[in-house]
């Protein structure tokens, strides 16, 4: 939903876009990141259910150049198991599978703030780093994924899977994933 706020106390409705259909009605879209600079938002869906039991999630990109028309403008690729993987998809190594949120910047002077890289986690596809300096044509240019965890620590999910659930990066490069089971890793990315 595109909100006109400037009287707070009555907040007007510009325009909505749709996600489901086509996409999964529960959680249509978890996580919405503006790019102002460039009239895009960042979006996604969440993964709820366990072994790809519900329709796929997505991540992508909407335009809002118009702000009472907006639309999709493409679509992040769908991750693939690292070489050498005991799975062939994702769906295969259990657990849920699907996005969950995004590095927010918050306008915060310590978190690198880029318009032009999503940081997604994907539950147990870890952590995808999308290029979106062209918005037609998102690519993911670096990855993480967790081994999966020897010990457990919570009851989910059912098969002891590595589940990324949030990520947040510092200007250094630093990244921080947390996990259902392992708890944080702490990264470096030095695409910046």
């Amino acid at each position: 939903m595109v909100l006109d706020i400037s009287d707070v106390a009555h907040p007007k409705l510009v325009s909505r876009l749709p996600f489901s259909p086509p996409f999964q009605s529960f959680i249509a879209v978890h996580t919405a990141v503006p790019l102002p600079k460039r009239k895009l938002v960042s979006v996604n869906s969440e993964a709820i259910k366990e072994d790809c039991d519900e329709p796929l999630g997505f991540g992508g990109l909407v335009d809002v150049a118009d702000e009472r028309a907006p639309r999709l403008a493409s679509l992040f690729p769908l991750p693939a198991p690292p070489p050498g993987a005991p799975f062939k998809n994702f769906c295969e190594r259990g657990g849920r599978f699907g996005p969950h949120n995004q590095h927010q910047s918050q306008h915060h002077p310590t978190l690198l703030d880029r318009d032009d890289l999503v940081f997604l986690t994907y539950f147990n596809a870890g952590l995808r780093v999308i290029d979106v300096s062209d918005a037609r044509q998102p690519r993911e240019v670096g990855w993480f994924v967790p081994p999966d965890p020897q010990v457990r620590r919570g009851t989910l999910p059912t098969k002891l899977v590595a589940q990324s659930e949030d990520v947040l990066v510092d200007r250094r490069g630093f990244i921080y994933l947390t996990d259902k089971n392992h708890g944080l890793y702490v990264l470096s990315y030095d695409g910046l």
